[in-house]
């Protein structure tokens, strides 16, 4: 699901992780934004690339045009897919929890830049997290959303994660779907294993057999989905944006510099408790991104380690296993997924403090 220059391939697939990962695990697997000069989506809503009934937007976000959906009414909510740049991976995504979430928020499910009918970059050096993170940061801005309910999947749990920490002001609840792991497991992981049935990785059969070999349940992805998905990651504007990737594009903070940076987001959060919004965390259990070949089960080594980064300074984080459920759990699971989102965040809302750190003295 993510694009990168194509001799870091190979050594990123044993190194996972947007958070605590190796430098190419992190630049790859969880690489956020699409590059290349100005390349604007199509002006009009094309329904080849809209999949469950929903609808295209667009809006022009600081020069970008940025596709989204919206749906319901109410408290904003903005769902931030992952995966490649300009690959396989869009907010169709989410295309069966946006009915069921928008009987309750007013959601917003946008196409992060360079991917899906969103334009590219207007510059080069905006080719990385930091970049994603002002697109996104923008987008709500652009629509006068104010304080938002974000929820981020893989890649895009790295975006708000990161927005989040910079702009706490505009985050009400923080949902962070499917992290990778802190490090990779001992051995290969069944994920490397098996993406060697896979074509290469630089096309889009091979992005497609990526995703494929992520979910858990057969009936993860439906044929509506990959027939818009193979159209919008055909597109030109998304060839410019996987040749400018494989140029180098947002460099050095894509990868050269990106540890420093990650680094300084986690030691806010640990150090300073920047994250003080409710978080949740959700993993699926059979998610073969944290699994080595030779371990019974997933280890969820990411999750549980971001969990105690982020509980360090912040008592209302918690965390949620999908059992029978792999790298795309809200689409394996969607009703039980909205269920639970839902149920979350209406307690947050009536608690609005959070309970005192631990350690507490015994009484004399």
């Amino acid at each position: 699901m993510w694009i990168a220059e194509e001799r870091f391939r190979v050594t990123a697939l044993r190194q996972h992780g947007w958070w605590r990962g190796k430098v190419l695990g992190a630049s790859l697997l969880f690489l956020l934004a699409g590059g290349g000069v100005a390349a604007s989506a199509a002006d009009t809503p094309d329904p080849q690339s809209e999949i469950g009934g929903l609808k295209s937007k667009f809006v022009d976000v600081q020069g970008v045009r940025a596709r989204y959906y919206e749906a319901g009414s109410g408290e904003p909510m903005v769902m931030i897919h992952g995966g490649f740049t300009a690959g396989s991976s869009t907010a169709n995504v989410f295309s069966r929890n946006i009915p069921g979430l928008a009987k309750h928020f007013h959601v917003y499910a946008v196409d992060r830049q360079g991917s899906g009918m969103s334009g590219n970059p207007l510059n080069d050096s905006d080719f990385n997290y930091q970049g994603d993170v002002k697109f996104i940061y923008n987008f709500i801005q652009t629509l006068n959303l104010g304080q938002v309910h974000l929820v981020g999947h893989s890649a895009g749990g790295g975006i708000a994660f990161y927005l989040a920490i910079q702009h706490p002001e505009i985050v009400k609840t923080l949902t962070i779907l499917a992290i990778g792991p802190e490090n990779p497991p001992q051995g290969p992981s069944k994920l490397v294993n098996m993406l060697k049935k896979c074509p290469d990785q630089s096309q889009y059969e091979g992005l497609r057999c990526r995703v494929y070999e992520l979910a858990w349940l057969p009936t993860t992805f439906e044929d509506e989905y990959w027939r818009a998905d193979r159209y919008m990651a055909n597109l030109p504007k998304s060839k410019e944006a996987q040749a400018k990737l494989a140029a180098g594009a947002g460099e050095p903070l894509r990868a050269k510099e990106f540890p420093a940076f990650r680094q300084q987001m986690l030691d806010r959060v640990e150090k300073e408790g920047m994250l003080q919004m409710p978080v949740l965390l959700v993993a699926g259990k059979n998610d073969v991104l944290d699994w080595g070949e030779n371990d019974a089960t997933a280890k969820l080594a990411g999750e549980l380690a971001l969990f105690d980064v982020i509980a360090a300074k912040n008592t209302k984080v918690q965390m949620i296993v999908f059992n029978n459920s792999g790298h795309f759990m809200y689409r394996e699971h969607p009703e039980q997924f909205n269920a639970q989102l839902v149920t979350w965040i209406a307690y947050w809302a009536h608690k609005p403090t959070a309970p005192p750190q631990g350690d507490f003295q015994l009484p004399k």
